[in-house]
């Protein structure tokens, strides 16, 4: 397979076809690693980071720009719940956040958008100080390579579960609020949501 990655990729990991990959399995390990990596696979950015500085340097400045945007983010989440669980609710007509639920979810999504913040940091300064024997390592162990896509995934993952829990906070909320026309806006949104979902995974595959 990576044969196959390297043969249909240029010195430009930016013009890299993932359609060129015929399996559908390899084809989506290849854009997990362009996500994460900016590369197609660890034996391409190995090459990268040994053959083109300049590449190196951009994709290096791409990951840390993704990850500080994640951090400004996950602060907003915090300050937002935060402000949330220390107010009385101003909708209480609509909206019943008098209830442990909605209050747990947001407290969850506190907590995981600190965790993707605490990560984001970690993963800055990994981002600044990775170089070819931190690749070489990940390629001959197998714990090594999943700790490196651990870290680079945990920002984003946690800013995920963190949004997740607060949406499930205000559905929860305004649905104990008892309220048709809100819980029809609700039952619209998330058809539409689940419509961009069956989108993006079709465009994807």
């Amino acid at each position: 397979m990576e044969g196959k990655l390297e043969s249909t990729s240029s010195d430009n990991p930016a013009t890299f076809d993932r359609r060129s990959v015929d399996s559908t399995t390899e084809r989506l390990r290849a854009s997990f690693c362009l996500v994460l990596l900016g590369a197609p696979s660890l034996e391409r950015l190995q090459d990268i980071v040994e053959k083109d500085k300049a590449a190196w340097s951009e994709i290096k400045q791409v990951l840390t720009d993704r990850t500080n945007n994640i951090n400004v983010v996950a602060a907003l989440v915090v300050a937002s719940s935060a402000s949330y669980v220390t107010t009385v609710a101003s909708t209480p007509h609509i909206s019943q956040w008098n209830i442990v639920f909605p209050y747990f979810c947001v407290l969850g999504g506190f907590g995981c958008a600190m965790l993707a913040i605490v990560s984001g940091f970690a993963q800055t300064i990994f981002l600044s100080m990775m170089g070819v024997r931190d690749i070489e390592m990940a390629q001959r162990s197998r714990l090594k390579r999943i700790c490196l896509f651990t870290l680079l995934i945990l920002p984003l993952l946690f800013l995920l579960v963190a949004a997740s829990a607060l949406g499930v906070a205000f559905t929860a909320a305004l649905w104990f609020g008892d309220v048709l026309w809100i819980k029809v806006l609700l039952t619209a949104g998330y058809a539409v949501f689940l419509l961009t979902l069956l989108l993006v995974t079709v465009v994807l595959l």
